[in-house]
Formats: C-alpha cells, structure tokens, sequence
C-alpha cells in the first residue's frame, strides 16, 4: 500500500508541471427538457455538480455519484433532505423514522458525512436547524469512502447540500404552499444584476412556514432569510458572499416507543397510531436556530492555473425538551394497569465553528493526456456544546387515551464544550485520453485533535491527536456507443472512537476502503443514464470487548458491506422515467447484519407531461419506495418490509405552476425500524399544493 501511494504521490507531482500544459475545456452535457414550464431549470443532473472536486459528467466518472436538483425536489414535494433523498439509488433515507431533529440516512450500510457548499457542516448532535430544500440549488450525494477528497469522514460516503446564490441566475419565483397538518408556507427567491455592466449581482433567498407535522400536538415553523452578492471584476474572477440566517421553531416528534403498540399488539390488543404522541404539550421542543457568512472565490490566473476557496463562519444553538417513552419495565415498557412512564430531558446545545478550503488547479497537457490537477489545504474549527438536565414526570400516561400530566424538569448543568480541530492537505489528479480513458488518482494527509474546553472558542485542552494518509484510485474507458466500465478504490478514516485498551495504547480512528466496479451507459448527446455498481466496503479499527480484559476495548472489529445498485434515468417520449434498486449483505463486528440497513430497498418515479392536445401544461407523477427487512444489530429482531406510494399532478401555463404532491398516499402505517430498546413510526401521509409564479 505504501507502495502504491508513492507512486501516486510522484505522479500527480510530475502531471502538475507546467512546462507541458495547455488549456482544457471540460464539456459538460447539456440537458434539453421541452416538457412544459420549469421552475429552476433541469429536471435531471447529469454531471457531478462538484461532490467530486472535478465537475464533469456522471457518465465521465469513474465513481457512483447521485444530484437531486432543486427542480426534481419541487416536483417529488420534498420538504427536507430526507425526503429529497428518498428517490436516490443507493441512498437508504429516514430509517429514524418521525424526527424534526435532524435528517438521517445511510449509503451501502454506513453512516455518510454531512457538507454544506463543500464544507463540513455536522458537528455534535442536536444543536443546529435542517436545511430547507427552498433555499438549495442541489442535494448531492458521492457513495462510498472520501477521506481522500474530504478528510477525516464516514465510510458511507458524503451528502453534500448547495445553496442558491447570486452566482446562479434567479427564476424570480414567489411561492405558496398548503399542506395537511396546517401546512402553510411562502417563499421568495429573487436576483438580478445590481451593475448595467453586470459584474455585480445579487439574489435573496427567503421563507417562512407556520406548520404542523402528522404527529399529534406537533410544531414545524420556520424563517430563513439567505441573501448573497456575487462580484465579477473580470472574466477570471468571481467573488461570491452568502449569508444565512434561519430560525426553526419545531418539536422533537420521535417517541421512542415500546415495540408493543407499534410493531405487536401492546398489552391491551391495540396498536398505535402513527402519529401517537407520548411527550408533554407545551414542553416538548426543537428550537433552533443558525446564522453563517459563506465566502466563495474563484480566479484564473493563466489557462494552466486557476484557484477556488470557500470559507464559511457557523454560530447556531437549540433548545431541546423532550419527555419520552421511559425505557424501565422492560421489554414491554409498560406498568400493569396499561400506562407508560416517561423519561423527562432538556438539552442547551450551541454550535460555532469555522472552515477554509483552499484549492489550486492546473489543466493542461501531458504526453497526449488532458490534465486536471488539483492541490489544496483545508482546516476546521469546531466548539460544540451540551449542556443538559433530567426532570420528572408527574405522573404517568395511558398511551392510547393521554390525560398529559405535566412534567418538572431539574437544574441544567454546565458541561465541558468540545473541541474539533482538522487540518488536511491533498493532491488529486483526473487525467483522460482522447476522451476515452479517464484515471482519477489521489492523496490526502489529515490530522485532527479533539478534546474538552470550559475557556474560549480558541481554548481546549486536546484528549486525542490522529493522523491518516487515504488515497482513492479509479479508471473509466468510455466507448463511442456510450457503455463506460469502470473500476474503484477509495480509503476513509474517521477518530471515532477516544480512549485507552488495557495496555493504555490510545485508540486508532476507524478505517475504511471500498473495491467497486460498476458500468454506466449514456448514449452520445441523451439524458439516458443507466448504471450498475458492485462493490465491497469495509470498516475496520472497530471497538469491541477485550475478551482477555472485558473492563476494556479492543480496536480488533471489522463490519462489511457488499452489494449491487442498479439506476436508470431515461425518456420515452413524454414519459420520464427514474428508477434504483440496491441490494446488501451486511455483517458488523458480532457477525451479524448492521443495525437499522435494509437487505433491500428501491424506487421507481414515473412522470408523463404530454406535449400538445388537450393535456398540453399538464404533468402527472407516481411513484413507489421500497424497503426491505432490517436487523436490529443482533439477528434477534426484524423490522418487516414497507411499500409506499407517491404522486403528483401538475398544471403549467405561461409564469404560473401549480403542483399538488401526496406522499405515502395510502396513507400506509409504516414502523421504520424495531430495534430491542425501541421502535420508531414512519411518516403518515402528507398533501401539498405548491402555486409558483415567475416574474
């Protein structure tokens, strides 16, 4: 292995000399779409939008690589991450089922990391809004091990959300939506030149939401205001600053529950609904709140060299109440005249950090390839904060007929902060031969430092220092009819884990690496894209019991995951096609399946806009999620299969859209996931009328 990168290390050195370079234009395709009106643009993503520092076609890459745009969320009624992930091939959303506190998925059985216009946006838990799919451009998604892209990360992959700014043309939309569950929502997104010359723009961004969810006693309001200014002083230079601020004024809405009522029948014969609340009116809580300022800069300095930099200062804070369904009495969780005790929590939490990526890039040429080199530096900063109590309930609750009885909650107590310090330096090359051949080839060094502060944001007192070296290798041929095979490696790393074995060795981050052939086929000029992916990740420096020591940990587990995912995005005629299946074989560090991954899961999206006759503007959408059995980390429960449907209907004429969107139209009783502790209800269904009008 050392080997190997060495070898990657003086090539990609070598590839960067300029002596031999000239300018290469990459081509992305371009997607023509005369199906009726649209709202932002392209209905379907065929390049890689950047979640692979190289922006190129999909078809072009020797990864497997998903973008959910900003249109395809409109039309499907996506109203968070979640559900705008809910259609994409590999990617297994919502397994936490009801939770405003955050967006949850898995990619090929692991855990992803979270971005925000290419830079890390989770840090601790609970202590930061979700984004709303209104203020993003695309939701993208790379599957499978990036630390050689991104540092310190989940074997997963990476999920990486994309803000709409001035650097993007505005449609100039105004916008407004209804829903059940007094849904009502208003947002605007405007933009223009500020300059008659047009080397200054700007766009605003903004919405406010008054809602519930399908949970009983629940809140889902909402304010963010995202204006930006993009700044052109030349045709090499474009110099961007975003700010956000957003303010979500939720409820928690995951119960917890026994898994009699929601999976069996509880003790009385009964089960729950799906939208049962077992918290407290009035006390339970999601109060979040986030405001950052983006700096986006990019700048040619020759037709070899050219430089891009973001950087981004986060503050953000929640207010977390909670009152839940206890977990004594167990396995039934229930007192014997049928009521529930609940446990009573509050949670201060608060978020700052700051993040720089720097990149330098050369395109040129070398012995009859065409270049593109990439050499950057990034670092982070992170403070997050949780300062928490436990209270009581003042009684307990019938879960099937409620009498809430109050609850008291006790004295918060100050905890130490954490602190999170990254920094990484990386080398990546994408070289291509006569616009067959493609190698992707890559380094990155990291080195982070986590530890406890009760000082500044500029203070911590350091209790784990990790190093890694991960590097990614893949090739592609793409032949004149379109077929692509190609062929991957990818390494990640990720300090997980702080603490000491038995002989008092500090514990190493997790690794992980991933094999994966696949192939993609895109005839010349179409927006037909089929894929298939096989792959074979696994995740080792595991924590386990000692078995000579059982007080301690031992970093000897290995988890895998193995599988095919099929995608196919294709038109016939007016009829839009997109459908993924996956399918896994997992195995943790016990040697059973992974907890909460499906064997199983897929989607088919149908949408039929006729051109022309009496159902000229009109459009029509159906579509079907599956989700395979899962395990609960011990092969002792099982969590059944679930089928939901999907559908929409659309009419368009001249600047007005109008879209009606149901989600689980059957309004399917869906348990998301069982484990041994608790199980976790699925969304009900839910019913938006979205009016868009452009000016």
């Amino acid at each position: 292995m050392h080997r190997m990168y060495s070898s990657l290390s003086v090539c990609a050195l070598v590839a960067a000399g300029p002596a031999l370079a000239q300018d290469i234009a990459l081509e992305a395709i371009t997607v023509e779409d005369d199906s009726g009106a649209r709202v932002y643009g392209d209905p379907v993503a065929l390049d890689t939008r950047g979640v692979t520092r190289f922006d190129r076609p999909i078809a072009e890459t020797p990864r497997s690589v998903n973008v959910v745009t900003a249109q395809e969320m409109l039309d499907r009624g996506a109203t968070d991450v979640e559900e705008a992930l809910s259609y994409a091939t590999g990617v297994n959303a919502g397994q936490w089922g009801n939770d405003a506190r955050s967006d949850w998925y898995n990619i090929r059985g692991f855990d992803p990391t979270t971005f925000h216009d290419g830079l890390i946006s989770r840090q601790g838990f609970y202590n930061d809004v979700k984004p709303e799919p209104f203020l993003l451009e695309s939701v993208e998604v790379l599957r499978g091990p990036a630390s050689g892209l991104y540092g310190n990360g989940e074997v997963g992959g990476v999920v990486n959300t994309t803000s709409k700014t001035a650097a993007q043309d505005s449609p100039g939309i105004a916008q407004l939506s209804f829903g059940n569950h007094a849904r009502k929502q208003i947002g605007l997104d405007v933009g223009g030149d500020l300059t008659e010359d047009g080397r200054l723009a700007y766009r605003f961004v903004g919405l406010y939401r008054d809602a519930e969810t399908h949970v009983q006693h629940s809140q889902d309001d909402a304010l963010a205001l995202m204006p930006s200014l993009t700044w052109r002083p030349s045709t090499d230079t474009e110099v961007t600053l975003l700010a956000r601020y957003q303010k979500n004024e939720a409820t928690p809405d995951i119960q917890f529950g026994s898994i009699y009522g929601t999976l069996y029948d509880a003790p009385n014969g009964k089960k729950l609904e799906s939208g049962y609340f077992v918290g407290e009116p009035g006390f339970d809580r999601f109060d979040a709140e986030h405001a950052s300022v983006t700096g986006l800069v990019s700048h040619r300095f020759s037709e070899v060299w050219s430089l891009d930099a973001r950087a981004r200062y986060t503050w953000a804070e929640a207010d977390y109440r909670h009152a839940w369904w206890a977990f004594d009495d167990y396995p039934t969780r229930y007192n014997a005249d049928g009521t529930i005790d609940r446990t009573v929590y509050k949670a201060e939490n608060t978020l700052e950090s700051f993040n720089i990526d720097v990149t330098g890039r050369a395109d040129y040429r070398l012995f009859g390839w065409e270049m593109e080199t990439l050499i950057g530096a990034a670092y982070t900063r992170a403070t997050y904060d949780s300062d928490t109590a436990y209270g009581m309930q003042n009684g307990p609750i019938d879960p099937f007929d409620p009498d809430y009885t109050g609850v008291t909650i006790g004295d918060v107590t100050d905890s130490p902060a954490n602190t999170v310090e990254e920094t990484g330096v990386y080398l990546q090359t994408n070289a291509r031969w006569n616009d067959r051949l493609h190698l992707d080839a890559g380094l990155r060094y990291g080195m982070i430092e986590t530890g406890e502060t009760t000082g500044t944001f500029n203070d911590g007192a350091v209790a784990a220092s990790d190093d890694a070296v991960t590097g990614n290798l893949a090739l592609l041929y793409r032949f004149d009819n379109g077929l692509a095979p190609y062929v991957s490696y990818a390494e990640s790393f990720r300090q997980e884990v702080v603490g000491e074995d038995a002989q008092g060795n500090a514990f190493e981050p997790t690794r992980g690496r991933q094999y994966e052939i696949g192939l993609k086929y895109q005839p010349a000029g179409s927006d037909t894209l089929l894929t298939l992916a096989a792959f074979d990740i696994e995740k080792s420096n595991l924590a386990v019991t000692d078995p000579d020591n059982p007080a301690f940990q031992v970093q000897t587990g290995e988890a895998t995951s193995r599988g095919i995912e099929i995608g196919a995005k294709h038109h016939f005629g007016d009829v839009f096609v997109d459908a993924g299946y996956t399918w896994l074989e997992t195995e943790n560090a016990s040697g059973d399946r992974i907890s909460q991954v499906p064997s199983d899961f897929g989607s088919l999206w149908v949408d039929w806009r006729p051109q022309g006759g009496a159902l000229d503007g009109w459009s029509f959408g159906a579509g079907v999620r599956h989700t395979g059995e899962k395990w609960d980390g011990t092969d002792s429960q099982r969590t059944p299969p679930s089928t939901v449907y999907d559908a929409a209907l659309g009419w368009s004429q001249g600047d007005f859209d109008l879209r009606l969107n149901v989600r689980n139209l059957t309004d399917e009783r869906v348990v998301s996931f069982c484990g041994t502790g608790a199980c976790y209800m699925g969304q009900g269904r839910s019913v938006t009328l979205t009016g868009t009008m452009t000016f």
